[in-house]
This record gives C-alpha cells, structure tokens and sequence, in this order.
C-alpha cells in the first residue's frame, strides 16, 4: 500500500498573494483588524493658519511643510468604503474639535499639509492635539495615538 502526500490549495478566505481565495475577481486582502497610524516628522509638529478656513502642518516658523512631509495616514480596513480621517483638537482628551479633513474612501495611504474647517480662536504657541481615524459608516474603527502640537502665527 501506497500513501499520496498531497497539498490542498488555498483554502476559501485565506490570503494568497495579495488576494482572498473564494472573493469574486481575487479581491484585495481584508486585515484581521482596522488599524490606522498617523506619523509627523519632529520639525513638523506645528499648525500655522493658511487661511480664513484651514490650517496647515508647519515648522517652527509657522512655514508649511514641504512636500513629502506633513501628517502621513496610513490604514488598514476591513471595508474599502472606510474613510481615514485628520483631526485636530484643543483638547487632550479629543473632544473639542478644532478641524478635520476626510481622504476618500478606499484610499488608505494619504499624506496632507492642510487641514480645511471654520478655524477661529487658535492662538500663538496654543498647544493642541492631532489624531487620525479609520470611519466606517459614521462609526469610528481605529483611532492613531494622538501627536501634540504647537499652533505658531507668523
């Protein structure tokens, strides 16, 4: 008697290359858990007004971060309509918001300079504090650790 040692193939869900077996048209993987960081070069943790209704990450000297640097987002979700967004708060306990700014959809890597909201009352060397969450339906699915931030006015 002979004994055949043979592999099965993916079984249906597990990830192979990139892709799920058993999804229709070898979709994307889907993570175990939504996770999402949020990373700020050091010369960066400033805010500075860009205008009536944004703010924008800055240095020391209220000058906007060049491009490549700034709030750099990135997530992992487990829905592709989940939406990554840039918070910024006076408050540690991120309940006062002070702006935000949504990436679209589907996109899960995003770098920003700016953030665009009605801003007033932000003062010179105010400290504040920027996050990132992954949403999902209105309904937040990770949060980033909070950066502390300075707002400088040039």
């Amino acid at each position: 008697m002979k004994t055949i040692v043979q592999e099965y193939g993916p079984i249906y869900g597990e990830p192979v290359n990139g892709t799920v077996m058993g999804r229709p048209n070898g979709s994307v993987y889907v993570p175990h858990s939504n996770t999402i960081t949020l990373n700020v070069a050091a010369a960066y943790h400033y805010i500075a007004y860009h205008s009536a209704d944004s703010v924008r990450i800055a240095d020391s000297s209220g000058t906007l971060a060049p491009a490549g640097q700034g709030a750099k987002m990135i997530a992992e979700a487990q829905d592709l309509a989940s939406v990554m967004q840039l918070q910024l708060y006076t408050d540690a306990e991120c309940t006062v918001l002070a702006a935000h700014r949504n990436a679209p959809a589907g996109s899960f890597n995003n770098l920003y300079r700016s953030i665009s909201e009605a801003i007033e009352g932000l003062t010179d060397g105010q400290t504040l504090y920027l996050r990132a969450q992954l949403i999902n339906n209105g309904v937040a699915v990770a949060t980033s650790d909070v950066i502390t931030v300075t707002m400088v006015v040039p």
